[in-house]
């Protein structure tokens, strides 16, 4: 890469689609970082309060790679006049431009999931995850193959005097020198990219999910609950969760799990397994949707509801906020009392008549369909009333307290 184009001014035409082709590449593979290291779970659990800058990072560098775009949108023309006799280099114009468009509008609607619908924003997920484990790898290949170095292998040694020409057969096929080096350039690509992508592909498989969690770690809590309800989804749950933790993923048995209910309340309550399963439940169908794009419809949860939990312990006049603690030692969320007071807020044990498994959440977790999943607190273990705002752990690292979804 020449940096000193960077610098100069009165460039020629090809000159200027240089240095904006370095543009696009810079800012290109600065998103490719950012981006691998925002889907990556041991980042988000090592390095949480970081992923939250490497995310507004992400999206900065997203609004500014549109202005490579637009500075080459005035030069198509006449970049498509130059390329008219090379076919190849149109098509990779083509893939690229379309892959960098799909990126940056799929992106921004991601950016700002509270301006849009979650039928939209995980829509637009799916398409953004399409276009990444098409793009990285074309781009991989592109750089590697264009790149000075790679042509200088392409160029034949030379002859060695009074040497015979290979004389080229189809009995006989040979492989050409630089047949063979695009060859050996895309199986390293594919090399290096088939570990992420096959991880990508999986998370959109539910029965991939199911042998997952046949495999994983699982609490150790008896008896298991019978569903009370019926599953009230005909066809079954839609979409496939993906599973986030910020700290290693606890593990709870009869003998350490517990839930408590205190705080400003007339009744300190605690249930070991055993009472809380003797509680009667309540089912309902909900939605569950990610911040971050995705969303599961048509979930069956089974559990007490919020507000009756709360009922029976007494809520105390002074009491404004509801405060909820994970079973991991570091997580915390809160509700507004008049938020965690609405009909749908579920402290749940089932999902579509199971016992909640280990990596999403279970014995028990907190269920808020009308708000972003940060919300619904994981491994559930207490409950507290209190007469101030909390500031939970993400909206302490900057989301939004209130968590609507939007419909």
């Amino acid at each position: 890469m020449n940096w000193k184009l960077f610098f100069q001014r009165d460039l020629k035409f090809a000159k200027k689609l240089k240095r904006l082709h370095h543009s696009n590449a810079i800012l290109f593979l600065l998103l490719s970082i950012t981006g691998l290291i925002l889907v990556s779970a041991s980042f988000r659990s090592t390095f949480p309060a970081t992923r939250v800058w490497i995310k507004d990072l992400h999206i900065w560098i997203g609004l500014i790679s549109i202005l490579p775009l637009l500075f080459y949108l005035p030069k198509i023309t006449k970049h498509l006049t130059t390329l008219r006799k090379r076919k190849d280099h149109r098509i990779n114009l083509y893939l690229v431009l379309g892959i960098l468009i799909v990126l940056i509008v799929s992106g921004v609607i991601l950016s700002f999931p509270e301006a849009v619908t979650p039928v939209i924003s995980s829509n637009a997920l799916l398409i953004h995850d399409v276009a990444t484990w098409i793009g990285i790898p074309y781009v991989i290949y592109h750089s590697i193959t264009r790149s000075q170095w790679f042509k200088n292998l392409l160029k034949n040694p030379k002859t060695i005097e009074n040497e015979k020409p290979i004389v080229i057969r189809k009995s006989n096929p040979f492989v050409s020198r630089r047949t063979f080096l695009k060859f050996a350039a895309g199986g390293v690509t594919a090399i290096i990219s088939i570990g992420l992508l096959g991880n990508w592909i999986r998370s959109y498989l539910p029965s991939w999910s199911d042998v997952s969690k046949t495999l994983s770690k699982e609490n150790d809590m008896k008896p298991i609950p019978a569903p009370q309800h019926d599953v009230l989804s005909a066809e079954g749950r839609r979409g496939t969760f993906r599973y986030y933790t910020v700290t290693e993923t606890p593990t709870f048995s009869n003998e350490n799990w517990v839930l408590s209910i205190e705080g400003l309340v007339d009744n300190k309550m605690q249930f070991n397994w055993q009472q809380f399963l003797e509680l009667k439940r309540k089912a309902q169908l909900s939605d569950f949707h990610c911040v971050t794009g995705w969303s599961v419809y048509d979930v069956t949860w089974e559990g007490i509801p919020l507000k009756e939990l709360l009922d029976s312990a007494g809520i105390q006049s002074a009491a404004t906020y509801v405060k909820f603690s994970s079973g991991d030692g570091v997580y915390t969320e809160a509700l507004s009392l008049e938020q965690a007071l609405a009909d749908d807020i579920m402290v749940a044990v089932l999902i579509d008549g199971e016992l909640i498994s280990q990596e999403n959440g279970g014995p028990v977790r907190l269920v808020t369909p009308k708000h972003y999943a940060y919300k619904s607190v994981k491994w559930l273990t207490k409950i507290e009333l209190l007469d101030h705002e909390h500031i939970g752990y993400w909206v302490e690292r900057g989301y939004d307290q209130n968590a609507f979804v939007k419909k």
